[in-house]
């Protein structure tokens, strides 16, 4: 009875990992896999939603740290200036409707976190 039970996760596991590689989505049941436009544009989302994450985190910290707070939220924020540049430079090049209505989304949610930064 273990055996199987091991036997069911270890292939569980294989599962998601497959998923994983071949969509960009940790799923039991594959979608349909990303085209290259889109995961070049999911790439640029994850790198923007990592360096929001960051400086959000960077601006808590630097009430309490002082200047460098301040320097990892400029590095950070010329990590959104390179992303925006990237996405700009993709967008005129997309063909996927999807691809580019993902773009364009990321595109209003880098806008929208200047703004209210």
């Amino acid at each position: 009875m273990k055996t199987i039970i091991i036997l069911i996760i270890i292939a569980v596991a294989g599962l998601l990992g497959y998923n994983y590689v071949m969509t960009g989505t940790v799923t039991l049941i594959p979608g349909k896999a990303l085209s290259g436009e889109a995961q070049e544009v999911k790439d640029l989302a994850d790198s923007f939603h990592s360096a929001r994450r960051m400086v959000k985190q960077a601006q808590r910290s630097a009430v309490v740290g002082g200047v460098a707070g301040v320097d990892i939220v400029e590095d950070d924020m010329r990590e959104i200036d390179r992303v925006e540049a990237e996405l700009d430079a993709l967008i005129d090049s997309l063909e996927s409707d999807d691809a580019l209505q993902a773009a364009e989304q990321l595109a209003y949610e880098i806008e929208q976190f200047k703004r209210g930064r």
